[in-house]
Protein backbone atom coordinates (compact mmCIF):
# COMPACT_ATOMS: atom_id res chain seq x y z
CA UNK A 1 0.00 0.00 0.00
CA UNK A 2 0.86 3.59 -0.49
CA UNK A 3 0.07 6.52 1.81
CA UNK A 4 0.51 10.28 2.50
CA UNK A 5 -0.28 12.56 5.08
CA UNK A 6 -0.28 16.24 5.43
CA UNK A 7 -1.59 19.06 7.71
CA UNK A 8 -2.30 22.68 7.08
CA UNK A 9 -3.04 25.26 9.91
CA UNK A 10 -6.61 26.62 9.02
CA UNK A 11 -6.57 29.34 11.69
CA UNK A 12 -9.31 32.03 11.02
CA UNK A 13 -8.11 35.02 9.14
CA UNK A 14 -10.10 37.72 11.01
CA UNK A 15 -11.50 37.87 15.02
CA UNK A 16 -14.51 35.36 14.86
CA UNK A 17 -17.62 34.90 17.09
CA UNK A 18 -16.39 31.18 18.60
CA UNK A 19 -19.11 28.27 18.37
CA UNK A 20 -20.06 25.75 20.74
CA UNK A 21 -21.27 27.88 23.93
CA UNK A 22 -24.32 30.44 23.43
CA UNK A 23 -22.76 32.24 26.40
CA UNK A 24 -20.30 34.39 24.38
CA UNK A 25 -20.48 37.41 23.73
CA UNK A 26 -18.32 38.71 21.46
CA UNK A 27 -15.74 37.37 19.09
CA UNK A 28 -11.94 36.13 20.09
CA UNK A 29 -9.47 37.74 21.04
CA UNK A 30 -6.53 35.98 19.87
CA UNK A 31 -5.04 32.74 19.16
CA UNK A 32 -3.64 30.20 21.83
CA UNK A 33 -2.78 27.27 19.67
CA UNK A 34 -3.53 27.09 15.66
CA UNK A 35 -6.49 24.79 13.97
CA UNK A 36 -5.24 22.48 11.67
CA UNK A 37 -6.50 20.31 8.55
CA UNK A 38 -5.23 17.20 7.57
CA UNK A 39 -5.69 14.78 5.13
CA UNK A 40 -4.64 10.55 4.84
CA UNK A 41 -4.69 9.88 1.62
CA UNK A 42 -4.64 6.05 1.68
CA UNK A 43 -4.35 4.18 -1.87
CA UNK A 44 -3.80 0.14 -1.93
CA UNK A 45 -6.18 -1.32 -4.82
CA UNK A 46 -7.99 2.04 -4.60
CA UNK A 47 -7.57 5.25 -3.45
CA UNK A 48 -9.67 6.93 -0.61
CA UNK A 49 -9.29 9.86 1.37
CA UNK A 50 -9.53 10.97 5.31
CA UNK A 51 -10.22 14.85 6.51
CA UNK A 52 -9.77 15.69 9.61
CA UNK A 53 -10.57 18.94 10.61
CA UNK A 54 -10.06 21.88 14.05
CA UNK A 55 -13.75 22.98 13.95
CA UNK A 56 -16.78 22.57 15.80
CA UNK A 57 -18.99 21.39 12.88
CA UNK A 58 -19.68 22.05 9.48
CA UNK A 59 -23.23 21.66 7.52
CA UNK A 60 -23.86 20.01 4.17
CA UNK A 61 -22.93 23.50 2.26
CA UNK A 62 -19.98 23.16 3.63
CA UNK A 63 -19.06 19.21 2.85
CA UNK A 64 -20.81 18.95 -0.27
CA UNK A 65 -18.47 22.10 -1.87
CA UNK A 66 -15.44 20.01 -0.03
CA UNK A 67 -16.23 16.41 -1.82
CA UNK A 68 -17.04 18.36 -4.98
CA UNK A 69 -13.65 20.05 -5.88
CA UNK A 70 -12.40 16.38 -4.45
CA UNK A 71 -14.48 14.61 -7.59
CA UNK A 72 -14.41 17.56 -10.44
CA UNK A 73 -10.26 17.43 -9.76
CA UNK A 74 -9.60 13.84 -8.57
CA UNK A 75 -12.94 11.60 -9.89
CA UNK A 76 -12.97 10.23 -6.30
CA UNK A 77 -16.58 10.19 -5.26
CA UNK A 78 -18.44 10.87 -2.21
CA UNK A 79 -17.99 7.61 -0.67
CA UNK A 80 -14.31 7.74 -0.93
CA UNK A 81 -14.22 10.75 1.64
CA UNK A 82 -14.40 11.46 4.91
CA UNK A 83 -14.91 14.67 6.56
CA UNK A 84 -14.65 14.44 10.30
CA UNK A 85 -14.30 17.56 12.47
CA UNK A 86 -12.81 17.44 15.84
CA UNK A 87 -16.01 19.29 17.41
CA UNK A 88 -13.12 21.90 19.58
CA UNK A 89 -15.63 24.53 21.02
CA UNK A 90 -13.10 26.95 20.71
CA UNK A 91 -12.84 27.49 16.48
CA UNK A 92 -16.33 27.86 14.44
CA UNK A 93 -18.52 25.95 12.96
CA UNK A 94 -18.46 26.55 9.29
CA UNK A 95 -20.59 26.90 6.28
CA UNK A 96 -19.71 26.62 2.12
CA UNK A 97 -20.57 28.74 -1.07
CA UNK A 98 -24.15 27.13 -1.67
CA UNK A 99 -27.08 28.21 0.00
CA UNK A 100 -28.60 24.66 -0.05
CA UNK A 101 -27.56 22.62 2.57
CA UNK A 102 -27.21 25.33 4.90
CA UNK A 103 -27.52 25.27 8.52
CA UNK A 104 -30.72 26.61 9.84
CA UNK A 105 -28.21 27.86 13.01
CA UNK A 106 -28.13 31.23 11.11
CA UNK A 107 -25.16 32.69 12.66
CA UNK A 108 -21.58 33.62 10.56
CA UNK A 109 -18.09 33.86 12.05
CA UNK A 110 -18.60 37.83 11.69
CA UNK A 111 -21.09 38.26 14.22
CA UNK A 112 -20.17 40.15 17.21
CA UNK A 113 -22.23 37.99 19.13
CA UNK A 114 -25.14 35.27 19.13
CA UNK A 115 -28.13 37.04 17.86
CA UNK A 116 -31.21 34.98 18.93
CA UNK A 117 -34.23 37.40 17.12
CA UNK A 118 -34.36 35.23 14.02
CA UNK A 119 -36.26 37.50 12.34
CA UNK A 120 -33.15 39.81 11.75
CA UNK A 121 -31.10 37.20 10.94
CA UNK A 122 -33.34 35.20 8.57
CA UNK A 123 -33.02 39.07 6.65
CA UNK A 124 -29.79 40.09 7.65
CA UNK A 125 -26.84 37.17 7.53
CA UNK A 126 -23.86 38.06 5.56
CA UNK A 127 -21.96 34.86 5.24
CA UNK A 128 -19.21 36.78 2.89
CA UNK A 129 -16.52 36.27 5.81
CA UNK A 130 -17.85 32.27 5.84
CA UNK A 131 -17.11 31.87 2.65
CA UNK A 132 -14.22 33.02 2.01
CA UNK A 133 -12.90 31.06 5.14
CA UNK A 134 -14.59 28.29 2.91
CA UNK A 135 -12.74 29.05 0.13
CA UNK A 136 -9.25 29.36 2.35
CA UNK A 137 -10.32 25.83 3.89
CA UNK A 138 -11.08 24.38 0.08
CA UNK A 139 -8.07 25.43 -1.08
CA UNK A 140 -5.65 23.79 1.39
CA UNK A 141 -7.38 20.36 1.24
CA UNK A 142 -7.30 20.23 -2.41
CA UNK A 143 -3.25 21.27 -2.60
CA UNK A 144 -2.66 18.94 0.26
CA UNK A 145 -4.42 16.01 -2.26
CA UNK A 146 -2.38 17.41 -5.17
CA UNK A 147 0.57 17.20 -2.66
CA UNK A 148 -0.13 14.01 -1.49
CA UNK A 149 -0.74 12.16 -4.81
CA UNK A 150 2.25 12.89 -6.35
CA UNK A 151 4.46 12.07 -3.53
CA UNK A 152 2.77 8.83 -1.92
CA UNK A 153 4.97 6.58 0.59
CA UNK A 154 5.56 2.65 0.39
CA UNK A 155 4.78 1.22 3.83
CA UNK A 156 2.37 -0.70 5.88
CA UNK A 157 -0.17 0.15 8.35
CA UNK A 158 -0.84 -1.33 11.56
CA UNK A 159 -4.08 -1.18 14.26
CA UNK A 160 -4.15 -1.18 17.66
CA UNK A 161 -6.96 -1.13 20.07
CA UNK A 162 -6.19 0.45 23.71
CA UNK A 163 -8.41 1.84 26.55
CA UNK A 164 -8.25 5.12 28.19
CA UNK A 165 -10.37 6.85 30.91
CA UNK A 166 -10.00 10.35 30.01
CA UNK A 167 -13.30 11.01 29.55
CA UNK A 168 -16.46 11.20 31.76
CA UNK A 169 -20.31 11.34 31.48
CA UNK A 170 -22.09 14.44 31.39
CA UNK A 171 -25.56 12.36 32.24
CA UNK A 172 -26.06 12.01 35.85
CA UNK A 173 -28.61 9.44 36.68
CA UNK A 174 -31.20 11.06 38.55
CA UNK A 175 -34.84 9.94 39.66
CA UNK A 176 -35.62 8.81 36.54
CA UNK A 177 -33.96 11.11 34.71
CA UNK A 178 -30.76 13.28 34.19
CA UNK A 179 -28.55 15.68 36.09
CA UNK A 180 -26.16 17.85 33.90
CA UNK A 181 -22.86 16.81 36.25
CA UNK A 182 -19.83 14.20 36.02
CA UNK A 183 -21.23 10.87 36.45
CA UNK A 184 -17.72 8.45 37.18
CA UNK A 185 -19.15 5.47 35.28
CA UNK A 186 -16.67 3.75 33.05
CA UNK A 187 -19.58 2.08 31.54
CA UNK A 188 -21.23 5.63 30.64
CA UNK A 189 -18.20 5.88 28.33
CA UNK A 190 -16.48 4.81 25.53
CA UNK A 191 -12.93 4.03 27.12
CA UNK A 192 -11.87 2.51 23.37
CA UNK A 193 -9.13 4.30 22.09
CA UNK A 194 -7.73 3.31 18.35
CA UNK A 195 -4.46 3.50 16.54
CA UNK A 196 -3.52 3.16 13.02
CA UNK A 197 -0.17 3.74 12.41
CA UNK A 198 2.06 3.99 8.82
CA UNK A 199 5.20 3.16 8.68
CA UNK A 200 7.50 3.47 5.55
CA UNK A 201 9.09 0.44 3.99
CA UNK A 202 12.41 2.20 6.12
CA UNK A 203 10.38 1.11 9.62
CA UNK A 204 10.16 4.83 10.19
CA UNK A 205 6.98 6.07 11.66
CA UNK A 206 5.58 8.53 9.37
CA UNK A 207 1.97 8.95 10.69
CA UNK A 208 -0.53 8.06 13.44
CA UNK A 209 -4.22 8.45 13.40
CA UNK A 210 -5.82 8.41 17.16
CA UNK A 211 -9.59 7.92 17.60
CA UNK A 212 -11.34 8.78 20.82
CA UNK A 213 -15.22 10.02 22.00
CA UNK A 214 -14.96 12.96 23.95
CA UNK A 215 -16.34 16.64 23.22
CA UNK A 216 -13.16 18.91 23.06
CA UNK A 217 -14.72 21.42 25.62
CA UNK A 218 -11.18 21.55 27.75
CA UNK A 219 -11.76 25.36 27.65
CA UNK A 220 -14.93 27.01 28.77
CA UNK A 221 -17.07 29.78 27.44
CA UNK A 222 -14.93 32.07 28.95
CA UNK A 223 -11.99 31.14 26.32
CA UNK A 224 -11.87 33.61 23.74
CA UNK A 225 -8.22 32.50 22.09
CA UNK A 226 -8.62 30.29 19.52
CA UNK A 227 -7.65 26.79 20.41
CA UNK A 228 -7.93 22.92 18.75
CA UNK A 229 -8.34 22.42 21.98
CA UNK A 230 -7.19 18.35 23.70
CA UNK A 231 -6.97 16.96 20.66
CA UNK A 232 -4.39 19.92 19.40
CA UNK A 233 -2.58 19.56 22.74
CA UNK A 234 -2.33 15.49 21.88
CA UNK A 235 -0.98 16.36 18.36
CA UNK A 236 1.88 18.60 19.70
CA UNK A 237 3.15 16.20 22.08
CA UNK A 238 3.17 13.02 19.87
CA UNK A 239 4.98 15.01 16.93
CA UNK A 240 7.71 16.22 19.18
CA UNK A 241 7.92 12.81 20.78
CA UNK A 242 8.31 11.39 16.83
CA UNK A 243 9.96 13.37 14.40
CA UNK A 244 8.61 13.03 11.51
CA UNK A 245 5.54 11.50 12.12
CA UNK A 246 2.06 13.48 11.33
CA UNK A 247 -0.85 12.50 14.04
CA UNK A 248 -4.32 12.80 13.07
CA UNK A 249 -7.28 12.93 15.73
CA UNK A 250 -10.90 11.26 14.77
CA UNK A 251 -13.77 11.98 16.56
CA UNK A 252 -15.79 9.45 17.81
CA UNK A 253 -19.22 9.38 19.15
CA UNK A 254 -18.65 11.59 22.29
CA UNK A 255 -21.58 13.80 22.37
CA UNK A 256 -22.45 13.14 25.76
CA UNK A 257 -18.69 12.82 26.95
CA UNK A 258 -16.46 15.67 28.61
CA UNK A 259 -12.75 15.49 29.61
CA UNK A 260 -12.33 14.36 33.07
CA UNK A 261 -10.18 16.72 34.02
CA UNK A 262 -13.17 19.21 33.83
CA UNK A 263 -15.20 17.28 36.54
CA UNK A 264 -15.21 19.16 39.72
CA UNK A 265 -16.72 17.21 42.67
CA UNK A 266 -20.90 17.47 41.05
CA UNK A 267 -19.90 20.16 38.68
CA UNK A 268 -17.84 21.21 35.47
CA UNK A 269 -15.44 23.68 34.83
CA UNK A 270 -13.56 25.63 32.39
CA UNK A 271 -10.34 24.64 32.57
CA UNK A 272 -7.13 26.97 31.99
CA UNK A 273 -4.29 26.87 29.58
CA UNK A 274 -2.17 24.73 32.17
CA UNK A 275 -4.73 22.37 32.82
CA UNK A 276 -5.55 22.11 29.12
CA UNK A 277 -1.80 21.25 28.60
CA UNK A 278 -2.21 18.94 31.55
CA UNK A 279 -5.03 17.04 29.70
CA UNK A 280 -3.76 16.89 26.83
CA UNK A 281 -0.29 15.30 27.74
CA UNK A 282 -2.18 13.03 29.85
CA UNK A 283 -4.14 11.39 26.84
CA UNK A 284 -0.89 12.06 24.72
CA UNK A 285 1.33 9.84 27.19
CA UNK A 286 -1.39 6.83 27.05
CA UNK A 287 -0.67 6.63 22.73
CA UNK A 288 2.87 7.06 23.23
CA UNK A 289 3.14 4.32 25.54
CA UNK A 290 1.04 1.85 22.70
CA UNK A 291 3.22 2.96 20.29
CA UNK A 292 6.35 2.45 22.00
CA UNK A 293 4.62 -1.06 22.40
CA UNK A 294 6.39 -1.87 19.09
CA UNK A 295 6.83 -5.04 17.48
CA UNK A 296 9.24 -5.98 14.59
CA UNK A 297 6.10 -5.29 11.85
CA UNK A 298 5.29 -8.79 11.71
CA UNK A 299 1.49 -9.71 12.02
CA UNK A 300 1.40 -11.74 15.14
CA UNK A 301 3.41 -11.01 17.95
CA UNK A 302 2.24 -12.90 21.32
CA UNK A 303 1.35 -9.95 23.63
CA UNK A 304 1.57 -7.42 21.25
CA UNK A 305 -1.17 -4.84 20.71
CA UNK A 306 -0.32 -4.00 17.09
CA UNK A 307 -1.79 -6.08 13.85
CA UNK A 308 -1.40 -5.24 10.42
CA UNK A 309 -3.43 -3.89 8.10
CA UNK A 310 -3.93 -6.41 4.82
CA UNK A 311 -5.33 -3.81 2.70
CA UNK A 312 -8.34 -4.60 0.52
CA UNK A 313 -10.25 -0.98 0.61
CA UNK A 314 -14.01 -1.24 0.25
CA UNK A 315 -16.53 2.08 0.33
CA UNK A 316 -20.23 2.12 0.93
CA UNK A 317 -21.90 5.17 1.43
CA UNK A 318 -26.02 5.67 2.25
CA UNK A 319 -28.69 8.71 3.07
CA UNK A 320 -31.45 7.63 5.31
CA UNK A 321 -34.49 9.14 7.37
CA UNK A 322 -34.83 9.94 11.12
CA UNK A 323 -37.92 10.59 11.66
CA UNK A 324 -39.40 12.62 14.73
CA UNK A 325 -42.65 12.31 17.04
CA UNK A 326 -45.57 15.42 15.69
CA UNK A 327 -45.94 17.59 19.01
CA UNK A 328 -49.59 19.48 18.43
CA UNK A 329 -48.99 23.47 18.20
CA UNK A 330 -50.57 23.92 22.00
CA UNK A 331 -47.45 22.01 22.64
CA UNK A 332 -44.96 24.20 21.37
CA UNK A 333 -46.62 27.02 22.57
CA UNK A 334 -46.11 25.68 25.89
CA UNK A 335 -42.35 24.81 25.41
CA UNK A 336 -41.64 29.25 24.24
CA UNK A 337 -43.82 30.38 27.48
CA UNK A 338 -42.19 28.19 29.88
CA UNK A 339 -39.92 30.21 31.94
CA UNK A 340 -37.22 27.89 31.72
CA UNK A 341 -36.96 27.12 28.21
CA UNK A 342 -33.10 28.73 27.49
CA UNK A 343 -33.41 31.78 25.71
CA UNK A 344 -31.00 30.69 22.30
CA UNK A 345 -33.94 28.00 21.98
CA UNK A 346 -36.81 30.30 21.61
CA UNK A 347 -35.99 31.40 18.24
CA UNK A 348 -35.98 27.59 16.77
CA UNK A 349 -39.67 27.33 18.53
CA UNK A 350 -40.89 30.47 17.04
CA UNK A 351 -39.93 28.66 13.63
CA UNK A 352 -41.38 25.04 14.38
CA UNK A 353 -44.84 27.05 15.72
CA UNK A 354 -45.11 29.26 12.43
CA UNK A 355 -44.15 26.63 9.88
CA UNK A 356 -46.98 24.15 11.66
CA UNK A 357 -49.27 27.23 11.37
CA UNK A 358 -48.09 27.66 7.75
CA UNK A 359 -49.12 23.44 7.11
CA UNK A 360 -45.19 23.31 7.26
CA UNK A 361 -44.54 20.09 9.27
CA UNK A 362 -40.46 19.08 9.49
CA UNK A 363 -40.91 15.38 10.61
CA UNK A 364 -37.66 13.49 9.53
CA UNK A 365 -33.88 14.85 8.99
CA UNK A 366 -31.47 13.41 6.03
CA UNK A 367 -28.84 10.85 7.63
CA UNK A 368 -25.44 10.34 6.09
CA UNK A 369 -23.67 6.69 7.06
CA UNK A 370 -20.27 6.31 5.30
CA UNK A 371 -17.99 3.52 5.82
CA UNK A 372 -14.26 2.73 4.73
CA UNK A 373 -13.76 -1.30 5.07
CA UNK A 374 -9.81 -1.19 4.65
CA UNK A 375 -9.90 -5.31 5.25
CA UNK A 376 -11.76 -8.21 6.32
CA UNK A 377 -10.83 -6.75 9.94
CA UNK A 378 -11.08 -3.62 10.01
CA UNK A 379 -13.62 -0.79 9.37
CA UNK A 380 -14.67 3.06 10.02
CA UNK A 381 -18.02 3.80 9.83
CA UNK A 382 -18.42 7.75 9.73
CA UNK A 383 -21.67 8.93 11.06
CA UNK A 384 -23.21 12.45 10.88
CA UNK A 385 -24.33 14.66 13.85
CA UNK A 386 -23.55 14.73 17.30
CA UNK A 387 -24.12 10.85 17.96
CA UNK A 388 -23.69 9.77 21.89
CA UNK A 389 -21.46 7.21 23.00
CA UNK A 390 -24.20 4.43 23.49
CA UNK A 391 -24.68 3.74 19.46
CA UNK A 392 -21.04 4.11 18.78
CA UNK A 393 -20.51 1.12 21.65
CA UNK A 394 -23.51 -0.76 20.41
CA UNK A 395 -22.35 -0.64 16.89
CA UNK A 396 -19.04 -1.87 18.59
CA UNK A 397 -20.61 -4.83 20.38
CA UNK A 398 -22.52 -6.64 17.20
CA UNK A 399 -19.12 -5.96 15.02
CA UNK A 400 -17.07 -7.55 18.41
CA UNK A 401 -15.14 -9.90 15.52
CA UNK A 402 -13.10 -7.13 14.10
CA UNK A 403 -11.82 -3.59 14.73
CA UNK A 404 -14.41 -1.01 13.90
CA UNK A 405 -13.91 2.51 14.49
CA UNK A 406 -17.09 4.51 14.92
CA UNK A 407 -17.11 8.22 14.40
CA UNK A 408 -19.82 10.66 15.17
CA UNK A 409 -19.35 14.51 13.90
CA UNK A 410 -18.64 13.46 10.17
CA UNK A 411 -19.78 14.79 7.23
CA UNK A 412 -22.44 17.75 8.36
CA UNK A 413 -23.84 18.14 11.91
CA UNK A 414 -27.54 19.40 12.62
CA UNK A 415 -28.11 18.18 15.71
CA UNK A 416 -27.52 15.66 18.46
CA UNK A 417 -28.63 11.69 17.86
CA UNK A 418 -30.19 9.82 21.33
CA UNK A 419 -30.59 6.79 22.20
CA UNK A 420 -33.93 5.85 23.26
CA UNK A 421 -32.62 5.33 27.09
CA UNK A 422 -31.43 9.18 26.51
CA UNK A 423 -34.89 10.15 24.78
CA UNK A 424 -36.72 8.33 28.28
CA UNK A 425 -34.64 10.05 30.55
CA UNK A 426 -34.66 13.01 28.93
CA UNK A 427 -32.03 15.90 29.53
CA UNK A 428 -29.83 18.31 27.37
CA UNK A 429 -28.62 15.78 24.48
CA UNK A 430 -31.98 14.76 23.81
CA UNK A 431 -33.37 18.25 23.32
CA UNK A 432 -31.74 18.74 20.52
CA UNK A 433 -34.71 17.98 17.97
CA UNK A 434 -35.60 21.57 19.08
CA UNK A 435 -32.19 23.49 17.42
CA UNK A 436 -32.85 21.14 13.71
CA UNK A 437 -36.49 22.32 13.97
CA UNK A 438 -38.08 18.89 13.95
CA UNK A 439 -41.77 18.60 15.00
CA UNK A 440 -41.08 16.63 17.78
CA UNK A 441 -38.27 14.46 19.40
CA UNK A 442 -36.78 11.51 17.65
CA UNK A 443 -38.78 8.49 17.77
CA UNK A 444 -36.96 5.57 19.61
CA UNK A 445 -35.65 3.59 16.78
CA UNK A 446 -33.42 5.96 15.05
CA UNK A 447 -30.85 4.17 17.66
CA UNK A 448 -32.00 1.11 15.81
CA UNK A 449 -32.01 2.25 12.58
CA UNK A 450 -28.52 3.78 12.54
CA UNK A 451 -27.10 0.44 14.17
CA UNK A 452 -28.79 -1.83 12.13
CA UNK A 453 -27.73 0.25 9.06
CA UNK A 454 -23.95 0.81 9.60
CA UNK A 455 -24.03 -2.91 11.08
CA UNK A 456 -25.53 -3.87 7.43
CA UNK A 457 -22.96 -2.06 5.12
CA UNK A 458 -19.95 -3.06 7.42
CA UNK A 459 -20.93 -6.96 7.09
CA UNK A 460 -22.31 -7.13 3.19
CA UNK A 461 -18.88 -5.28 2.13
Amino acid sequence: MKFSILKEEITPHIPVLQGGFAARTHKSEGIHDNPYATVVIIQANKTVIIIALDLLYGDRSFANGIKKAIYEKYGLKEEDVIINYSHTHSVVGVTGEEDEGRSSRLYSINDDNFEWNMENKEKNTDFSEDIKYFRMIRSKIINMINRGLKNLIEGEAYICKGSSKFGVSRRYPWEGGVLWKPYFNKEAIDTDLFLIKFIDKNGKLRGLIFNYACHPTTLGSDNYLISADYPGVVRKYLESQNPGMISVFLQGCGADIKPYITADNDKFKSCNFDELETAGRFLATEIQALINDNEDQKDTIKGSKWRRIDFNIRTDSVEIKLYSETWDIQKWESLQNDPKTPEYRKPSIKKVIQNMKEGIVKNYIPYYISLFRLDDRTCIIALECEVVSGIGKNIKKILNNEDAIVLGYSNSIVCYIPTRKILREGGYESESFISARLAGPFVPEVEDIITGKAVLMAKSI
